[in-house]
């Protein structure tokens, strides 16, 4: 290899390694003044802060509308998760499995919602709710969420469907198992990781749901983004920082553990392919 060469590779490895941290540093840096802010002493959101104080944690834990919320949000969250999970998984299971000419195309037609604006969802499923007599109601948002959450609960349990190893359901048929027994012992063992991850990014994506909750909530069933969004047009304070800064911390335990399992994944497969 020339000089030339190894001097462009190198060079070409610095602007990756710069792109990424400028990237990374656009990404986090909100993310920096709304923790730095949860902390402000001032009655008023400013940066920087003249003081440091947890007043607003404080302030936060007063507040009972917000643990209303949090019990809709966990409430709606969980069902969707539960309902997109099982329709997916069936769902997944039927594109894999089944014999489909244009399984492909099958498979895209599941990801359509993911094209569609969220506004347009959710007016959608507003006036179906009106007619069918279900708004406001939790059934309306999970519905929704579920609606929402499919395509990703679809493509990645399809995923792990693909990697399934096929010898272990035979076994398990030829000893007289039916199908549902097949799936419960032989498959759902081997795909548990992927629906465990799978469940930790939809409750993620449901829980902090705006646009499809906008239309969707009233007083009864306020779930945690309607009632930030209403309560910063209602004070400005770092209230709201406080509260972010908890879910911030949330949503990364749950990335931790999710790449904390699809890590040990990655290595259970890979001592699979060595056995072999």
């Amino acid at each position: 290899m020339s000089g030339s060469t190894r001097i462009g590779n190198r060079s070409g490895r610095w602007l990756g390694i710069l792109y990424l941290v400028v990237f990374l540093g656009f990404m986090v840096a909100p993310l920096f003044f709304i923790v730095v802010n949860s902390f402000n002493d001032a009655a008023y959101s400013v940066f920087p802060p003249k003081g440091l104080s947890l007043r607003w944690y404080y302030n936060l834990f007063k507040i009972d509308d917000f643990f209303v919320a949090i019990r809709n949000s966990v409430i709606i969250a969980l069902c969707a998760m539960a309902l997109s999970i099982t329709l997916g998984t069936a769902i997944a299971l039927a594109i894999v499995r089944g014999r489909w000419v244009r399984r492909e195309t099958i498979q895209s037609l599941f990801l359509t919602p993911l094209l569609v604006p969220r506004l347009v969802i959710g007016i959608a499923i507003f006036i179906a709710a009106i007619k069918v007599s279900l708004y406001p109601s939790f059934i309306s948002i999970i519905l929704a969420d579920s609606v929402l959450l499919l395509p990703y609960v679809v493509s990645i349990v399809a995923a792990n469907l693909l990697q399934v190893q096929r010898v272990q359901e035979e076994a398990a048929m030829d000893l007289g198992a039916n199908a549902w027994q097949t799936f419960r012992l032989a498959t759902l063992p081997q795909i548990s990781r992927g629906l465990i991850v799978v469940a930790i990014f939809a409750f993620i994506v449901s829980f902090d749901e705006f646009d499809i909750a906008l239309f969707l909530t009233r007083s009864q069933n306020m779930t945690v983004p309607i009632r930030m969004f209403l309560y910063m047009q209602e004070a400005d304070n770092p209230t709201m920082a406080a509260l972010s800064t908890l879910l911030i911390a949330g949503a990364a335990v749950a990335v931790f553990a999710i790449a904390r399992i699809a890590r040990h994944a990655d290595l259970i497969n890979l001592m699979r392919r060595r056995a072999h």
